[in-house]
C-alpha cells in the first residue's frame, strides 16, 4: 500500500517538472517573436561565444618558481682531535674541565693578539714545531750511540706540544693560557726556543744516520 502511494508521488512530482518546462520554453519563444529579430541579434553581440579561445596569459604574469640551490652548510666536528691532544697533556690530576677552559681561554688570547681565527694559527704553529723523529741514546762499553728514530703523526704533535708548553714558561703573562699564546705566536715568527731545539734534533740525527741503516747492538740494561 505504502510502495504504491510513494509510486504515484513521484509520478506527479515528473509531471509537474515537465510542465514548468514547456511553460518557460514557450514563454521565452512568445517573447522572442514579440521583440524582434533585431534585439536577438543584440544579444547574441553582446554575449561572448565560447568558441573563442581565452586569450593567451604572459609568461611574466604566470611566477615561476625559482630552483633555489641548496645553502652550504659547514658542519664543524663534534670536537677537534688537535685540541682534544693538547687539552690532555695540560690536564692536572684528572681534572679535564679546567683543562679545557684553559683552552679555550688560550684560543681567545691568540684571536686578541692576531685579530685571526685562532684555530689555524694554533695549527699552523704546531706543524712548523713538530719534529720528524726523535734521536734515541744509549752507552755501551763507555762510547755514546745514538739511534734516530721516526715518529708517526701523533707523536710529532704531542712532541710538539710539549715543547711549547716548556718554552711557555718563560714567557711573560699571569696566567698560563696567556703565555701559551705568546709561545704559540712566537712560534710562528721565528723567535721560540722550540725552533731551534727541533733544529738540533734535525742536525743530530743527520750526524748518527749511518746508525739507521746498521743499528748498533743495545744492551740489555738500556732496552725499554
Amino acid at each position: 500500500m505504502f510502495s504504491s502511494i510513494r509510486h504515484a508521488v513521484a509520478r506527479a512530482s515528473l509531471r509537474r517538472v515537465a510542465n514548468v518546462r514547456t511553460l518557460t520554453d514557450s514563454a521565452a519563444a512568445d517573447a522572442l517573436k514579440e521583440a524582434g529579430p533585431d534585439s536577438f541579434s543584440a544579444a547574441e553581440k553582446s554575449v561572448p561565444s565560447s568558441s573563442q579561445p581565452p586569450a593567451a596569459l604572459s609568461t611574466s604574469a604566470i611566477a615561476r618558481p625559482k630552483a633555489t640551490e641548496a645553502p652550504i652548510i659547514h658542519i664543524p666536528p663534534a670536537e677537534d682531535p688537535l685540541l682534544n691532544l693538547f687539552t690532555n697533556c695540560i690536564m692536572k690530576h684528572g681534572k679535564r674541565q679546567e683543562a679545557a677552559r684553559a683552552t679555550s681561554k688560550m684560543l681567545l688570547h691568540i684571536h686578541a693578539f692576531t685579530k685571526a681565527p685562532p684555530l689555524p694559527i694554533f695549527r699552523q704553529a704546531i706543524v712548523t714545531a713538530a719534529p720528524l723523529l726523535r734521536c734515541r741514546q744509549f752507552k755501551r762499553a763507555a762510547k755514546q750511540y745514538v739511534f734516530p728514530m721516526p715518529l708517526n703523526e701523533r707523536q710529532r704533535t704531542r712532541q710538539a706540544i710539549m715543547w711549547i708548553l716548556k718554552a711557555s714558561d718563560g714567557k711573560g703573562g699571569k696566567h698560563a693560557p696567556e703565555r701559551f699564546a705568546r709561545e704559540v705566536i712566537a712560534v710562528l715568527k721565528g723567535d721560540s726556543q722550540v725552533i731551534k731545539q727541533k733544529e738540533e734534533v734535525h742536525k743530530l740525527a743527520v750526524l748518527h744516520r749511518g746508525n739507521v741503516v746498521r743499528p748498533p747492538r743495545v744492551p740489555k740494561s738500556n732496552r725499554g
